[in-house]
């Protein structure tokens, strides 16, 4: 089965078995007969990418490698993979039964070995080599039969991807374990893909319709690479303006993000047919695996939990249930027909309470009562469950490897172990783990203790929920994908793709102040004329990667805020001038780098023919955004401030609500925590560590410029989570913020090409006290600005060129935030 030639080849039936559960499919027969589906043929053509296309006419397409080995059952005039070697049509070979009916039978065949490859999701896959090929440590872990894996390649070309991707499954294909690879990805927000919004900037739209949109978006392109599981999106109620990771949320109200993770997850999992109609499951599906169950938001102090110093979350408003919703009333019932999200993420947090009320002080995926009682018992949830990366290794002091295995760092805790321990209570899936042995020894624990009928019986029951995946978005058919189509429709760019995208960005930008009404629709077709300062950031010293590697020195920087061609768009731009010859010192690759002495600002004479005084600013930047901790390990506050801020106010905690144990245990070793001595991780009478506050002056000085000039002056700010905005923004005449999005969005605005519509998804505070006295898991309960013309920057405001937004959206959303799941 070679070359371009069109065949029909004649296999051996299958026996009695096969026949009799052949009749099973009658029920779902593509005829709608009361016997299976038949067909009139099929035809084989050569891709010409390597891979042979087998078309079934009303049947599933089929596509493998010639070279692979794999051969072909013909019944009842359809194709169908001999995945068995056997000549005989077993059940999961039959497309035409169920997904559920096909992963069923395949987990009873399964060995432990097998399982606990699919028990894997491997570590973050980075490299591809220059002619895309397989590398050594790949198939070092495909041959152990893992299946799941990390494409972390968002740098290179789709083309690159489509190609690897393809030498993967030909890989496999061709080995004893024929079960394709299931390729996943983190949201890649233009990364060699459509920019599509992200999460904060699709909730400022307030418009579910435009998230589902968004979700289709990313589903066509990451098929299109070879991906079938995207590890997204995260739904986490965004309750702290702190936290790093707000950006990857839909803000802080549980309603906007119930509504807008239903429609996402809608546009990512549901197949559409040239109508636009919803087929449910099929090859243009996306498995959504949503995270972080029960909630990652909560971190004390808005610290993060992907490190040591964030791994506590609190509840001083009893807010865990609201936390829920998104997932429960969003996630869990779609609107499409798929249902509900195939997957979910645990969290890696430690949910703190003395009394234990949210269970054991471990990590969500060690969690019986987050994971068996409340995802699988209480709220019903039969997809898979997958923890977060790297909760299975060993401490790593100097940074070497990354691990978050709160809760069981320490004592006799092994990989092994704390494997075992996610398995018995309900975890089908461990995250960023190459090594199946780890989950050969969870089940010889399991059947220590449970006996090998029921390991076993568990065992499959976690192979069934995983492999549901492969057989809704159809890979077992069809795993290869052409490169070509790759090429042109991601590399080279779709110009109608690209079109909707940046419309959906617009409608993400929020227009906080318009004092004079100085951004407005455009009375012609010329461009403004603007100034555009460089943005100088000067050299600091940041923590390493996620907090976990050794700090590290940034050199100084110094250009335009966004491209000169982005700009040159929508304005006539004059800028600063930067010395050709800089004076800073090497870069750690030896190269020279800007001093502020090597800058030169226009004056308001040289501005004197523009229009306005346009700034594009980047949020404040914390040291160590994380754990917020200095180098030599003490707490420190966030700030969301450019100016240092000391954390000595009456409302800042002297003691925190959580801690490790003093003994220096860890908490799995507690039968309670009443009366457990606990470290204190206050950071009372600390003071931020801001690597950016040089940005505030470039806006102060910007903005006295535009007044001595007679010029307005217009500030993007480029936010990731709330900030304040006291210290400037009387100063200023204009106010935009995108928000996890695209500032090219709103140059359109500022230009007069598309009038603003977004609204706030959070809280903007009137100051780090506000921040300070606001609790780490209650929504929208902090004290808000109120701007110079009066308008406060409360949850649910936005501008348009009329003024304050006042319309359905508001309405419906603009109400007192939800507290628990309906469910």
């Amino acid at each position: 089965m070679t070359g371009k030639s069109v065949t029909r080849r004649g296999f051996v039936a299958g026996g009695a078995l096969a026949a009799g559960l052949l009749g099973l499919a009658g029920c779902n027969a593509a005829d709608g007969t009361d016997g299976a589906a038949k067909g009139s043929g099929y035809k084989e053509t050569d891709s010409g990418n390597g891979y042979t296309i087998v078309d079934n006419g009303d049947g599933k397409q089929l596509s493998y490698s010639p070279d692979s080995g794999l051969k072909l059952i013909e019944k009842d005039g359809y194709a169908f993979k001999d995945f068995e070697g056997t000549g005989e049509l077993v059940p999961y070979e039959d497309w035409r039964l169920t997904a559920e009916e096909r992963a069923d039978d395949l987990a009873g065949r399964l060995t432990i070995e097998q399982i606990a490859g699919l028990m894997c999701f491997s570590a973050h896959v980075f490299t591809l080599e220059d002619d895309n090929s397989v590398t050594d440590v790949q198939k070092e872990f495909l041959d152990g039969n893992v299946r799941a894996v990390l494409n972390a390649a968002s740098g290179y070309a789709a083309y690159r991807q489509a190609t690897w991707s393809n030498l993967m499954q030909a890989y496999v294909e061709a080995s004893g374990n024929k079960i394709p690879v299931n390729f996943s990805s983190d949201p890649r927000n233009g990364k060699n893909c459509t920019d599509w919004p992200g999460n904060l900037a699709l909730a400022a739209t307030f418009d579910p319709a435009v998230a589902k949109q968004t979700g289709a978006g990313i589903a066509r392109e990451m098929r299109e690479m070879g991906v079938t599981t995207f590890l997204g999106p995260q739904v986490d109620v965004a309750t702290d303006p702190r936290w790093q990771r707000f950006s990857g949320t839909f803000g802080e109200d549980p309603a906007l993000s119930r509504d807008m993770t239903r429609a996402l997850v809608d546009g990512l999992q549901s197949t559409v047919d040239e109508k636009g109609e919803d087929q449910g499951w099929g090859t243009g599906s996306l498995v959504s695996m949503v995270k972080h169950w029960p909630a990652e938001g909560p971190g004390e102090g808005g610290r993060e939990a992907h490190t040591e110093g964030g791994k506590y979350a609190v509840y001083p408003s009893d807010g865990f249930e609201a936390c829920m919703i998104p997932f429960v009333d969003g996630a869990f019932k779609l609107d499409g027909k798929t249902g509900s999200a195939a997957a979910i993420m645990t969290s890696y947090t430690i949910a703190y309470d003395e009394d234990m009320k949210y269970g054991e002080l471990v990590g969500s995926g060690f969690s019986k009562y987050k994971v068996q009682e409340l995802l699988r018992e209480k709220f019903g949830f039969a997809g898979s469950a997958c923890t977060d990366w790297a909760v299975l290794n060993d401490v790593q002091p100097d940074g070497a490897k990354s691990y978050r295995c709160w809760g069981v760092e320490g004592g006799d805790w092994t990989p092994a172990k704390r494997a075992s321990k996610a398995v018995s209570v309900g975890v089908d899936q461990m995250g960023g783990c190459n090594d199946p042995t780890l989950l050969v020894s969870a089940f010889e624990d399991m059947k220590a203790e449970l006996g090998e009928e029921k390991a076993t019986e568990n065992f499959r029951a976690s192979a069934k929920r995983l492999l549901l995946g492969y057989f809704n978005t159809g890979i077992f058919e069809d795993p290869y994908v052409d490169p070509d189509a790759a090429k042109s429709d991601i590399d080279k760019g779709n110009d109608g793709v690209a079109a909707a995208a940046l419309d959906a960005q617009v409608k993400g930008i929020v227009m906080l102040k318009n004092a004079g009404g100085v951004i407005k629709k455009a009375a012609g077709s010329d461009k403004p004329k603007a100034y555009v300062p460089m943005r100088f950031v000067a050299a600091s010293r940041k923590a390493g990667t996620m907090d976990t590697a050794p700090w590290k020195d940034s050199a100084a920087t110094c250009g335009l805020p966004l491209s000169k061609g982005t700009l040159e768009k929508y304005f006539d731009v004059v800028t600063d001038t930067l010395a050709d010859a800089l004076t800073g010192p090497a870069d750690d690759k030896g190269n020279a780098t800007p001093a502020e002495a090597d800058l030169t600002r226009l004056t308001a004479a040289d501005i004197a023919d523009c229009d306005l005084v346009l700034v594009c600013a980047a949020a404040p930047n914390n040291a160590s955004p994380r754990a917020a901790r200095t180098e030599a390990g003490d707490y420190v506050p966030l700030s969301v401030q450019y100016r240092p801020y000391t954390a000595d106010a009456d409302v800042v905690r002297k003691a925190s609500l959580a801690g490790d144990p003093a003994d220096g245990s860890c908490w799995a070793d507690h039968e309670t925590a009443k009366g457990v001595a606990i470290e204190n991780r206050s950071y009372f009478g600390k003071t931020s560590q801001i690597t950016n506050e040089g940005q505030l002056d470039q806006i102060l000085e910007a903005a006295a410029l535009a007044k001595e000039a007679g010029k307005p002056c217009v500030v993007i700010l480029d936010i990731t989570q709330p900030m304040c905005v006291h210290e400037f923004e009387s100063e200023v005449d204009a106010i935009l913020v995108s928000m996890s999005g695209s500032t090219e969005a709103a140059c359109r605005i500022v230009a007069g090409q598309d009038e603003p519509s977004g609204l706030l998804p959070m809280q903007m505070p009137k100051d780090m006290v506000a921040v300070e006295t606001q609790l780490e898991d209650a929504s929208r309960d902090m004290d808000c600005y109120v701007d110079a013309e009066g308008n406060t920057y409360d949850f649910a405001y936005g501008l348009n060129w009329s003024g304050v937004i006042d319309d359905e959206r508001v309405k419906t959303y603009k109400v007192a935030p939800l507290t628990k799941p309906v469910a």
